[in-house]
C-alpha cells in the first residue's frame, strides 16, 4: 500500500524547475500525513485494546457490587430477625 510512483527522467525534464519544486514540497507533506496517519492509527487502536480492558473491569467491579449490595441486603435482614427475636424476650 506504501508504493511510490516515480517519474522518469524524460517526464521530469518536461516539467518545469518551479514546478518540480512544488511537486516535491507536495509528495514530503503528502509523505509526512501518510506516517502520522498510521501513527494515528496505531495509537487509536492501542487506545481500544485499553478500553476494552477497562470495560472488562468496570464490569467485574459492577458484579463484584452487586454481590457485596446482596450480603448487605442479608446481614440486614439477619439483625433485624434478631433485633426482634430480642423485643420478645422478657427482662
Amino acid at each position: 500500500m506504501n508504493r511510490e510512483i516515480l517519474l522518469d527522467e524524460r517526464a521530469e525534464k518536461m516539467v518545469p524547475e518551479d514546478e518540480q519544486g512544488l511537486l516535491k514540497d507536495l509528495e514530503e507533506k503528502i509523505g509526512y500525513l501518510l506516517a502520522r496517519y498510521q501513527k494515528l492509527k496505531t495509537e487509536r487502536d492501542g487506545l481500544a485494546v485499553e478500553l476494552n480492558t477497562e470495560k472488562g473491569k468496570r464490569i467485574q467491579l459492577e458484579k463484584k457490587m452487586e454481590l457485596l449490595s446482596q450480603d448487605r441486603e442479608k446481614v440486614k435482614t439477619r439483625i433485624d430477625q434478631l433485633l426482634y427475636r430480642l423485643k420478645g424476650v422478657e427482662i
